[in-house]
Order: structure tokens, then sequence, then C-alpha cells
């Protein structure tokens, strides 16, 4: 079962609250989580009390495998929270580099040949 941390919307309008806890990928927006993690209110004034989270079940859920939203990493990062790297999109496109540039040349080649 592959999890993410993640944000559930919560509120009403004009009043937004998001609770921050660990889904099913498969879990709709806003599911019943694995386990709830914390909280962040947009409306706070104060940054620093916007955003709150159990550092330690963060970290287990990182062993555990757990993925993060990117909104929720740049939370976490901004807590001083260590996230563990992911593959990104550039990983992915450097990686694939070397079969990209032999496609390149077989099109260069046939388009030299006609």
């Amino acid at each position: 079962m592959p999890l993410v941390i993640r944000m559930s919307h919560h509120g009403r309008t004009n009043r937004p609250f998001f609770r921050v806890g660990v889904y099913d990928v498969r879990t709709r927006r806003d599911g019943p989580p694995v386990e709830a993690l914390g909280w962040y209110d947009p409306r706070v004034a104060d940054p620093e009390k916007q955003f709150a989270v159990k550092a330690e079940r963060v970290a287990h859920w990182f062993s555990m495998g757990a993925r993060v939203s990117p909104t929720v990493r740049s939370f976490l990062k901004r807590k001083g929270i260590a996230v563990p790297a992911t593959k990104t999109t550039r990983d992915r496109l450097a990686k694939d580099a070397p079969r990209r540039e032999r496609a390149a040349a077989k099109r260069k080649a046939a388009k030299a040949k006609a």
C-alpha cells in the first residue's frame, strides 16, 4: 500500500483549515487518514503558529517508505525536519538522456538518407 504524507481540506467557506496526515495514495482528498500528524492554518498571522506537526511520527512514516507532497515538503523544510530525497523529473530525464541522444541520431541519419 503506497503511502503519502499530504494535507486534507477542512474548515468552512472563506475559513480554510488543513490537516496533515498519512494517506493511502488512492484515498480521496478529504478521506480518512491512516494517521493524523498535524495541521496547517493559513489564516494565523504568526508563521510559527501556522503549522504544527509531530516530527517523530513523520520520521517514522518516512522510514516506512511514505512519500511527501510538495506542499507538505516545503512546510517540513521550513520547520527544519529532514525530508528524504526523491527522484525528480530532472533525475529521470538525465537517466534517459543517452536514449534520447540515440533516437535523435537515428532521426538525423534517416533524414540524411532521404
